[in-house]
C-alpha cells in the first residue's frame, strides 16, 4: 500500500528558498482561477435566472470548505503550523459565502427543475439540506480513511470536482445559459496552478503516475469544456421590459 505525502517535506519545501517562491506563484494562479469561477458564476446566474456551479460540485465544495473553516484549531493551535493552511482558512471563508450565494440561486431559480414541478421554497430548502448532510457524511468518511494532516487530499478533491460536471450541465441545457467562457477559463486556470503546486510540495509523492494522470485528465476536461461551450447556441435572456409589454392587457 502506498503511503501518503510527508507533511514535513511539504512544510520544508513551502517555508524558504526558490521552491517556496515557485509554490507562491502557482498557488496565486490557482487562487485566481478559483475566484474567477465564482466571480463569473454569480452574476451570470443572476442574469440567466439559473445556477452556474453544478449542484454536486457546490455540495462537495461547501462540505469541504465549511469543514476546513470549522477546524480553526487544526490550523492555528501551533505557531509552527504551515502558513499555507492558515492562509487557506481565510480564503475558504470567502468561498463558503460565495457557495451560499449559489445555493440561494439554486433555491430561487432552479428548484422546480431539480426537485420537481411546483416545488415550494420551503420544500427545496429541506431537500437541499438533506443532500448537504449526505455529502457532509461522505466527506467526513473520506477524511476518516485518508491520512491528510494538511488537507492536501481534500483540496485535490475540490479541484477535481470543480470541473467534473460542467460538460453534462451545459449539454443538458442545450445552450450557453448559465455558463460563460470566463468561468471555464477559471477552471482551467485553477487546474494549471494547482497540480504544479502539489508536485512542488512533495515531488516524491505528488509526481507519482496516478497524480500525473489525474492532472492531465483534469486539464483535458477543462479544455474540452471550453470547446463544448463554444459549440453551443448563444443564450439571450428575455428582456423583462419586452416581456411585460407582451403580457400587458390593452386599455379598453
Amino acid at each position: 500500500m502506498n503511503e501518503g505525502y510527508d507533511p514535513q517535506v511539504v512544510i520544508d519545501n513551502s517555508d524558504s528558498g526558490t521552491r517556496m517562491a515557485l509554490i507562491l506563484i502557482v498557488m496565486a494562479i490557482a487562487g485566481i482561477g478559483g475566484y474567477m469561477q465564482y466571480a463569473g458564476a454569480i452574476p451570470r446566474g443572476q442574469r440567466d435566472k439559473t445556477f452556474c456551479i453544478p449542484l454536486a460540485t457546490n455540495l462537495w465544495n461547501f462540505a469541504h470548505d465549511t469543514t476546513y473553516v470549522a477546524s480553526y484549531d487544526s490550523w492555528f493551535d501551533d505557531e509552527n503550523e504551515l502558513w499555507i493552511c492558515k492562509l487557506f482558512w481565510f480564503g475558504l471563508i470567502v468561498f463558503s459565502i460565495l457557495e451560499l450565494v449559489v445555493i440561494a440561486q439554486i433555491i430561487r431559480y432552479a428548484r422546480e427543475d431539480l426537485f420537481g414541478e411546483g416545488c415550494s421554497v420551503a420544500k427545496a430548502i429541506a431537500i437541499y439540506c438533506v443532500l448537504q448532510v449526505f455529502v457532509y457524511g461522505i466527506f467526513h468518511w473520506f477524511q476518516d480513511i485518508t491520512d491528510d494532516p494538511l488537507e492536501y487530499y481534500g483540496l485535490t478533491t475540490t479541484v477535481i470536482m470543480a470541473s467534473a460536471f460542467n460538460i453534462s450541465m451545459m449539454r443538458s441545457r442545450g445552450s450557453q445559459r448559465g455558463m460563460s467562457e470566463f468561468i471555464l477559463w477559471g477552471y482551467l486556470t485553477l487546474s494549471a496552478g494547482f497540480w504544479p503546486w502539489m508536485m512542488l510540495s512533495d515531488p516524491d509523492h505528488f509526481c507519482r503516475p496516478v497524480y500525473i494522470m489525474m492532472a492531465i485528465g483534469n486539464l483535458a476536461v477543462d479544455v474540452y469544456s471550453i470547446y463544448v461551450f463554444r459549440s453551443l447556441p448563444v443564450y439571450v435572456p428575455p428582456n423583462p421590459v419586452e416581456r411585460q409589454t407582451r403580457t400587458a392587457v390593452p386599455a379598453g
